[in-house]
C-alpha cells in the first residue's frame, strides 16, 4: 500500500514497534488543537501529530491550515505520555513529532460539513458534496468491501468455474419493452444509439458464438421515474450459461455468494431455502413474501357471514 507513493506509512499503521522511525505521512487534517496538536487522517486510519515548541514556523502554518486540507508531514514516531493514550484509536499509543510540514491542497475555511460521526449532515447535503462525503471512514470501508467482493467473485467464476469475462457494448440498437431507454444521438442525421437496459441479447449471442460460460460486471441504464427502488444507472453481475437448467443456476449462485462473502460477516448457509410459486401464494398471498416475520395468511369465515 506504500508503493508508488510519497508516504512511508499510512495514517492507520503506526504502532509501538515504529517508535524512533522517521516517517512521512500524507492525508487530510482532521483535528487541530492547542496550536501544536493535530490529527491526520487518510483512507486507512488516523494518527496524532505534534509540533515541537521550538518550531513556531510550523505552528503558524498549521493554525492557518483549514480542516480537511491535504497535507504531508515528516517526523519521528514517539510514544504518547501515558495520560494521553487513546485506546479508541488503533494508533492511540504513538504520535509523530513533526520536523517538516507541507500543505498539498488547501480546503476552504467553511466546509459544507465536517467529517464527524456524531454530527453528520443530512443525506441531501452529503449527496450534493459526494466527494467530501466519501472521506467518511465507513464510506471508504464500503468501497473497499465492494472491491474485495467483486474480486472474489471474479476469482471464483474464472479460476474455479471456467467462466469468461466479456465486456459487451453499452451502445446498442433500441429494444422496446420494459423501461424507457436513454437515446444517444450521433453525428449522422436520423441515426442514434440506445444505452442498454441489460446485456441480455448480447450475452445470448455469445452463447451462440460458443462462449458457453460468460459473466460481466455490467452497467445498465433505464430511463425510469425517480423511485426508492429504481436507479437510472446501476451495476449488476450478469451471468449466462449454456446447456444448464434452473437448479444448476441456483446452485452456482449459492456457491458464488458463499465463496465471495466477506469473512468479517457470519458465513452463509447453503443451500438457500426455497419455495414454489404456489406455496408462496398459498402461505403469504404474494409471490415476493417477506419471510422474516412469518406472517402467513389464513382463510377462515367470520360468524357474521354464517348468519
Amino acid at each position: 500500500v506504500n508503493e508508488y507513493t510519497q508516504r512511508t506509512h499510512t495514517c492507520g499503521e503506526l504502532r509501538n514497534s515504529h517508535v524512533g522511525s522517521h516517517v512521512r505521512l500524507c492525508g487530510w487534517l482532521e483535528f487541530q488543537r492547542m496550536n501544536r496538536f493535530a490529527v491526520l487522517r487518510d483512507a486507512y486510519g488516523s494518527t496524532q501529530i505534534v509540533i515541537p515548541e521550538d518550531r513556531g514556523d510550523i505552528m503558524k502554518e498549521l493554525n492557518e491550515t483549514a480542516l480537511e486540507s491535504s497535507v504531508s508531514i515528516e517526523g519521528l514516531v514517539d510514544l504518547r505520555p501515558e495520560s494521553q493514550i487513546n485506546e479508541k484509536m488503533a494508533t492511540g499509543e504513538i504520535e509523530v513529532n513533526v520536523s517538516d510540514y507541507k500543505v498539498l491542497g488547501k480546503a476552504i475555511k467553511k466546509l459544507p460539513f465536517t467529517i464527524r460521526n456524531y454530527n453528520k449532515a443530512t443525506e441531501s447535503v452529503r449527496m450534493r458534496y459526494r466527494y467530501l462525503d466519501l472521506r467518511y471512514p465507513e464510506m471508504q470501508a464500503m468501497l473497499r468491501l465492494r472491491s474485495q467482493f467483486i474480486m472474489r467473485m471474479r476469482e471464483f467464476l474464472i479460476n474455479q468455474r471456467s467462466f469468461v469475462e466479456v465486456e459487451t457494448p453499452t451502445l446498442f440498437r433500441r429494444t422496446p419493452g420494459g423501461a424507457q431507454e436513454f437515446v444517444v444521438p450521433t453525428h449522422h442525421p436520423g441515426e442514434f444509439y440506445s444505452l442498454v437496459q441489460s446485456p441480455q441479447q448480447l450475452k445470448q449471442l455469445l452463447m451462440v458464438g460458443g462462449t458457453d460460460r460468460y459473466f460481466q460486471v455490467a452497467r445498465c441504464y433505464r430511463d425510469e421515474g425517480a423511485r426508492p427502488d429504481r436507479q437510472p444507472e446501476f451495476t449488476q453481475l450478469d451471468i449466462e450459461l449454456s446447456f444448464t437448467d434452473s437448479s444448476q443456476v441456483m446452485r452456482l449462485v449459492e456457491e458464488l455468494l458463499a465463496t465471495s462473502w466477506p469473512s468479517s460477516l457470519p458465513p452463509l448457509s447453503i443451500p438457500f431455502p426455497t419455495m414454489t410459486f404456489e406455496q408462496a401464494f398459498s402461505d403469504y398471498g404474494t409471490d415476493q413474501p417477506d419471510v422474516r416475520y412469518g406472517c402467513k395468511v389464513f382463510c377462515f369465515m367470520l360468524e357474521s357471514f354464517l348468519l
